[in-house]
Formats: structure tokens, C-alpha cells, sequence
């Protein structure tokens, strides 16, 4: 009878205690399913700021890039309007020592001759005088077309300051440089009109070549300035 009450007594301990282990069990389990909501909700919103981001960093890097494009276009703008004369759009007086140094490196190492002539227009003050410096403005850009219209692409045309300009030319022979200055004297004196004026524009041109008259740039540009107020005063006489 007493066993029988111990094997009783044995049976219900081990039901309840199974029943506190499904108990703990289904615990257990809820436990874990939150557990894994949570992780799942917490990668769902780091995967959600991680795309936040991403798309941050490529609107701040494509603002980056056309802010860089707008600098890089102001720089060569910047760099072009240093280079260039306002009025004809030819390269000014520091883009000569530069190209004239260029040049005379590549006639030196290629056994070449440099032709530069230095040009100032005739009478530029008179037409200034009388048809005003509108038309004044008006030759001087004629004058740069017909220079770059009598060059080769490979040549330098530039003005330096009012009515002078300076043309840097390759030259084969002393010959080359001569005809190249008919050339451009000829083109210069076509008629033409500006400013409701019939004109026939003449110039004084001076030549220096390298290496006959000089192999620096000072030296070249000033024989050429000589040679062209020898032209010049030549004019003057000849009238």
C-alpha cells in the first residue's frame, strides 16, 4: 500500500515536473522568436541607414563633381583670359616670351631657323583722329584676321600693346622669311571696309631670324623692332 502511494506520489511529481519543462520550453521559444524579430527589425533599419547613407555620399559626391567641372571651367577661362588680348582674341605680349622661347628650343634642336617679325600699322593714330577709336578698334581686329589668315596654324600671331603685333614663323632659308613678310604686306593692303569706310591698310613689318640676327628672345624681338622702324622711317621718306 505504501508503495504504491510513493510510486503515485513519483508519477505526479514527474508530470508537473514536464509540464513546467513544456512551460519553460514554450518560454523558451517565444524568447527566441522575439529575439530573432529583433535582430531582423535591427538589420532592416541598419540596412535602411546603410542605404541612406549610400545614396548621401552619391548626391554629395555628385555635387562634388559638377562643383570641380564648374572650377575646372572657370580655371581655363581664367587661364584663357590671361593669355589672351581683350579686343582681337590673339595671344597678348606673356604668351610671347613663352612661345618665343618654345620655338627657338625646337629651331635649335631640329637645326632650323625662327623668322620674327615685329609689325606696327601705319597712320593707326590718323584713323583714330578722324573716324574715331570705334573704327580705331575696328582695324586693329581686321589686322589680327589678316595676320592669322596669312600664317600657318604651327605659327605664333600676338599683339603686344596698341597697334604692334609680333608673328613667330619657322623658316627653311632667309628667303622663306622675306616672302612670308610680301605675304603678309600684300594681305594687309587689300582695301577693306570698316566702319562704313573704304580703307587700304599698310604696315610696317621688321624681321630678325634665328640664329643670324640673335638667339635669345629679347634680342630677336628687339632687331625686329629696329628692322621695323627702319621700314618705317623708309615710309616716311619715300612720301
Amino acid at each position: 500500500m505504501n508503495l504504491r502511494a510513493d510510486h503515485h506520489g513519483e508519477e505526479r511529481r514527474l508530470f508537473l515536473l514536464r509540464r513546467k519543462i513544456a512551460a519553460a520550453e514554450a518560454t523558451l521559444r517565444t524568447l527566441e522568436a522575439a529575439i530573432l524579430q529583433a535582430r531582423s527589425a535591427q538589420g532592416l533599419a541598419t540596412a535602411h541607414d546603410a542605404r541612406l547613407e549610400n545614396e548621401r555620399l552619391l548626391a554629395q559626391n555628385h555635387r562634388m563633381s559638377q562643383e570641380s567641372v564648374s572650377v575646372n571651367a572657370a580655371l581655363q577661362q581664367a587661364v584663357q583670359a590671361a593669355q589672351t588680348d581683350p579686343l582681337t582674341g590673339l595671344r597678348n605680349r606673356e604668351v610671347l616670351w613663352d612661345r618665343l622661347a618654345h620655338d627657338l628650343s625646337l629651331a635649335r634642336r631640329h637645326g632650323k631657323r625662327l623668322a620674327v617679325y615685329f609689325l606696327d600699322v601705319d597712320d593707326f593714330k590718323q584713323v583714330n583722329d578722324e573716324f574715331g577709336h570705334a573704327a580705331g578698334d575696328l582695324l586693329l581686329q581686321h589686322v589680327a584676321r589678316v595676320l592669322l589668315a596669312s600664317v600657318r596654324d604651327s605659327d605664333t600671331v600676338c599683339r603686344i600693346g596698341g597697334d604692334e603685333f609680333v608673328i613667330l614663323a619657322s623658316a627653311t632659308l632667309p628667303e622663306d622669311a622675306v616672302q612670308m613678310g610680301t605675304k603678309i604686306g600684300r594681305a594687309l593692303g587689300t582695301p577693306c571696309v570698316l566702319a562704313g569706310h573704304v580703307m587700304a591698310v599698310s604696315a610696317s613689318i621688321g624681321c630678325a631670324l634665328f640664329p643670324e640676327d640673335g638667339e635669345s628672345p629679347g634680342v630677336l624681338v628687339h632687331k625686329a623692332d629696329e628692322a621695323m622702324y627702319r621700314r618705317k622711317r623708309a615710309r616716311a621718306l619715300e612720301r
